[in-house]
């Protein structure tokens, strides 16, 4: 009777042990996690009646289950004009941000906001003897959602209002404020060990 009620505490300690385990493998967002990613992000102008299309990327550092820091670019590829259109086939233009996320949510599935601080950049021909490059500052207001499927790989998707203002250019100061979209397959790799669940349940 001794020894079977052993095994039973036994076999119960085994269980807790690895049911703690497949507990902990089940959380894929946690402090330490990594995430990159590069896609390609469709946008509004708002003040330039454009529709862009950028090359996104950004790199990102879960510090703990609630915040992040992520850096980001968006490097202009092309974009459809309208008649509206003041500022049209620039030979550069570029915005890179740095700033700070919050996340809400369990488990895998993460809603997120941030906002980030940065800089804009554009290189425009006036004319064929003409060219002129601005640099302004800008900052960028974002939510999104993240679902996370494995150590490695998640979804997301991220609407980025991103607001920049040049000045001195031929017809004035001009807004180049813009919605972007982007949505994709993102990757991670954690760099430190799995909190415990006391640290989980927070």
């Amino acid at each position: 009777m001794g020894r079977q009620i052993i095994f039973i505490i036994l076999a119960l300690n085994c269980f807790h042990f690895f049911a703690q385990k497949n507990y902990y493998n089940d959380f894929y967002f946690r402090p330490g996690l990594i995430k990159a990613s590069a896609t390609i992000t469709p946008g509004r102008m708002l003040q330039n009646k454009a529709n862009s299309i950028y090359l996104n990327g950004f790199l990102e550092y879960v510090v703990d289950y609630n915040y992040s820091f992520r850096g980001e670019i968006f490097q202009f590829i092309d974009a459809q004009y309208s008649i509206d259109s003041r500022f049209k086939d620039p030979n550069y233009m570029n915005r890179i941000y740095f700033g700070g996320f919050r996340h809400f949510g369990k488990k895998n599935f993460k809603i997120t906001t941030g906002a980030q601080m940065g800089v804009f950049m554009v290189d425009f021909d006036y004319s064929a003897f003409e060219r002129q490059f601005y640099v302004a500052p800008s900052f960028a207001l974002k939510v999104g959602a993240d679902y996370y499927v494995w150590d490695y790989f998640h979804f997301f998707a991220n609407l980025s209002y991103v607001n920049s203002k040049i000045r001195g250019t031929q017809i004035g100061t001009q807004k180049m404020d813009e919605l972007l979209f982007s949505a994709g397959l993102g990757f991670q790799l954690n760099t430190i060990k799995t909190k415990t669940k006391r640290e989980i349940n927070r």
